[in-house]
Formats: structure tokens, C-alpha cells, sequence
């Protein structure tokens, strides 16, 4: 009799240790990885990388934890995975919103930037077109006019490239490209004015 109860006792002790060992919230694990999903089709990594570092950061952080549990045969606890989830998620909420808000404000850029090396490029093809046409001055400037001209070319198919990336909502590649062809487009410009060469 004393040894059922003991039994007994043990099962009981084993089934409430069982029940009070936290469950892995996978309700809540599942809403986290659509955030983190989001995040990333949101482009955070372009547009948010802080943000979206952290939320890597903090999907690592869960994912060793939840295997570490998995790991074990049995007294498994799901209390620090369930903080980390939401931790995970909060996260990957922030990373989508930055970079929702972020996004708009490099289109507002990308808008201006494109407006601007449009004016630019003009210019600088007027400039260059003035060398091509004095011949004389540009080689005493010693310019190598052909190589200006092929600078100038490229500079157009960069321009044109750069918008068809705006047009496909690459805000932040075509903020790049535009940068770097308002770099050249710059030195174009300064090199061929200071060899005495205007607009026409």
C-alpha cells in the first residue's frame, strides 16, 4: 500500500513538473518569422540595416535557444525561447517599419537626384561637345577628348540604367548609381572647364 503511494506520489510529482515546464509559444514563433519575412521583403537590409541587424541578431539568439532545448531528451523549458521570440519579433516589426519609412524618403531622393543629373549630364555633354569641336584648344588643355567622349557615353547608360531601377522600386540601388554618376559627371565638368571650354 505504502508503495502505491509512493508511486503514486512520484506520478503525480513528474505529470505537475511536466505541466508546469513552459510549452514553446509556436503561435506566437510563427507570427515572428512572417515579421522577420516581411522585414525582408520590405528590403530592411537596404533600407534599414540597423534595424535589420538587430532582428538577426535577436532570430540567432532564438534559434540557438531553440535548439538547445530540442537537444535535450527531457526537461525541456520553452520560458527563455518564448522571451526571445518576443523579442525576435519586436524586432522584426521595427526593422519592416524603419525601413517602410525609410524607403519613402529615399525615392524622395532618388526624385531629386534624378532631376538634377538630368541638368548635369546636359551640361556636361555640352562641354564636351565644345572640346570635340576645337580641336587645337583641347590638345594644348592636353585632353584626350575620345576618352572624355566615351566617359560622357557611359555616364548616359549609367543615367538610364539608374532609372530603370527607380522604375522597378530599387530606390536604394539607384540612389547609388546616381551618386556615382554625379561623381563623374563632376570631375567631367571641372576638367573641361578648366581647360576654358563652355557651354554652348
Amino acid at each position: 500500500m505504502k508503495l502505491v503511494k509512493v508511486i503514486g506520489g512520484v506520478l503525480v510529482a513528474l505529470l505537475l513538473f511536466s505541466c508546469g515546464a513552459p510549452k514553446l509559444a509556436q503561435t506566437d514563433l510563427d507570427a515572428a518569422n512572417a515579421a522577420f519575412a516581411d522585414a525582408q521583403n520590405a528590403k530592411a537590409d537596404a533600407y534599414a540595416p540597423d534595424a535589420f541587424k538587430a532582428a538577426q541578431d535577436a532570430k540567432a539568439a532564438l534559434d540557438a535557444e531553440l535548439a538547445a532545448q530540442d537537444a535535450k531528451t527531457s526537461g525541456k523549458s520553452y520560458k527563455q525561447a518564448n522571451d526571445l521570440i518576443k523579442a525576435f519579433a519586436d524586432a522584426s516589426n521595427k526593422a519592416k517599419e524603419a525601413a517602410a519609412t525609410n524607403m519613402d524618403q529615399v525615392k524622395g531622393e532618388v526624385a531629386q537626384l534624378i532631376t538634377d543629373i538630368d541638368t548635369q549630364y546636359a551640361n556636361v555633354q555640352a562641354l564636351a561637345q565644345a572640346a570635340s569641336k576645337d580641336a587645337k584648344k583641347a590638345a594644348k588643355a592636353k585632353l584626350n577628348v575620345k576618352d572624355i567622349e566615351a566617359k560622357v557615353a557611359a555616364a548616359g547608360q549609367a543615367i538610364t540604367d539608374a532609372k530603370a531601377a527607380n522604375d522597378s522600386q530599387d530606390y536604394a540601388g539607384a540612389r547609388d548609381q546616381l551618386n556615382a554618376v554625379k561623381s563623374t559627371l563632376d570631375e567631367l565638368k571641372s576638367t573641361l572647364e578648366a581647360a576654358g571650354f563652355t557651354a554652348q
